[in-house]
């Protein structure tokens, strides 16, 4: 399995390249057969090439002195070349899945079945007709407008490398994505979210990459060039095709390692740590190796806070008022008559509590003539300034029981007015 030195979303790509390198040794015994089949099919298919004479590709007409094509070993030699490139292109195809799927497993820590290679690897092949109808298709546009106006074709020409270079980095990750577990469609998806804002990292990259592969490739050519010279362009073939493989299985361990730091950036929480705001980090980290997978998708959303909490005031109720009001004042009085002996009819003690529930509205301060029992019954004005009434019943005429006019030095009624006054 894949062993990391430092945290996937902190590394960087020479970390990345130490453990791609470091994963190509371990895993040799999964990827060398599959490097060695398509060596020795090399071998096979130069080897029968060989024996065709490209000398008598053309011939020179006698009368003319024309050089003209020999139709027949022509056909030879393009149905030979032709049937080794399928071979080869379909041994490459299957050898890919392999090197994807051994990727997986070493990040996943998860066994390589042929079942396993053989599936994933046709729905890579699904996505990868899915793309090729897209770039089919933009194409067609594009000669439409072409045609229709060409300044704008041109222009779109050439705006179609630098488009084309960013449509491959946002794809980057697709057969990784698959063999991951993703189908075609979400694969494509999952690869354009993981590289969403990581478009220059994963440029960089790239290039490093392609730089060792041409590094790979150089390699064979020091191999194949002094072997064809001397006659044993097969065998000079044969081992630059596995120089060139083994080259294509680096690239996909190191982009492997470029998509788990993705995820890891994107998906915090598969390795346990909890990003800053903005990223990237780096972020301290253990030494490695750290476990491997699968890894749980991330169980979020989190809340900000676990509330709603309890608390010890105010009311029960949801929501809390901006402030809090006093404690409940002690229970109200009943309300009583003015006095012992009976009291005017209707009449209602302002002071007593109301019968709802709740807080009433903020209570008048009492008079001075109330005294210092704010529930006292106010003092009844008598006829004499400052005299109270005389205890007991009021006095009433005597065949009907109503009260009788106001004792003297009550204001009365003022006089009717006379007419001219």
């Amino acid at each position: 399995m894949f062993q990391f030195s430092t945290h996937p979303g902190a590394i960087t790509v020479s970390d990345g390249i130490q453990t791609a390198f470091a994963y190509l040794q371990v895993s040799w015994r999964r990827w060398l057969p599959v490097v060695g089949v398509i060596a020795v099919c090399s071998f096979v298919m130069y080897a029968i090439i060989g024996t065709v004479d490209t000398r008598n590709l053309t011939t020179v007409d006698n009368y003319t002195g024309a050089v003209v094509l020999n139709q027949e070993a022509f056909n030879k030699y393009m149905t030979s070349a032709a049937a080794t490139g399928l071979v080869i292109g379909l041994l490459g195809l299957v050898g890919a899945w392999v090197y994807n799927a051994t990727a997986i497993a070493g990040l996943r820590n998860r066994p390589l079945t042929v079942s396993f290679v053989v599936n994933r690897g046709l729905l890579t092949l699904v996505a990868g007709i899915v793309i090729g109808l897209a770039i089919f298709a933009a194409a067609i546009v594009w000669v439409i407008i072409l045609v229709v106006v060409p300044p704008v074709g041109l222009l779109l020409l050439l705006a179609a490398v630098p488009g084309f270079i960013y449509l491959v980095i946002r794809l980057v990750f697709y057969s990784l994505a698959i063999f991951d577990g993703f189908g075609p469609i979400a694969g494509l998806q999952e690869s354009w979210r993981l590289s969403q804002g990581s478009v220059l990292r994963l440029f960089g990259w790239g290039l490093m990459a392609a730089l060792i592969s041409l590094g790979f490739s150089f390699l064979g050519g020091l191999v194949n060039v002094p072997l064809s010279l001397a006659g044993l362009q097969p065998v000079g073939q044969a081992l630059s095709t596995a120089v060139g493989s083994t080259a294509s299985v680096f690239t996909v361990f190191l982009m492997a390692v470029l998509y788990e730091s993705q995820r890891a950036r994107r998906d915090p929480s598969l390795y346990q740590f909890t990003p800053a705001p903005g990223y990237p980090g780096p972020y301290p980290s253990g030494p490695g190796p750290y476990p491997a997978g699968p890894y749980p998708s991330a169980p979020g959303p989190y809340p900000s806070a676990p509330g709603p909490y309890p608390s010890a005031q105010g009311p029960s109720w949801p929501g809390y008022p901006p402030a809090y009001p006093p404690a409940y004042p002690p229970a109200y009085p009943p309300a009583a008559p003015p006095s012992q002996g009976g009291g005017i009819p209707g009449w209602v003690n302002p002071n007593a509590g109301p019968s709802w529930p709740g807080y009433p509205p903020a209570y008048p301060s009492a008079p001075t003539a109330w005294g210092s029992d704010p529930n006292a019954a106010p003092a009844w004005k008598s006829s004499e300034a400052g005299e109270p009434p005389a205890p007991g019943p009021k006095p009433t005429d005597p065949p009907t029981g109503q009260p009788t006019d106001p004792p003297t030095g009550q204001p009365t009624d003022p006089p009717a007015s006379t007419p001219g006054a």
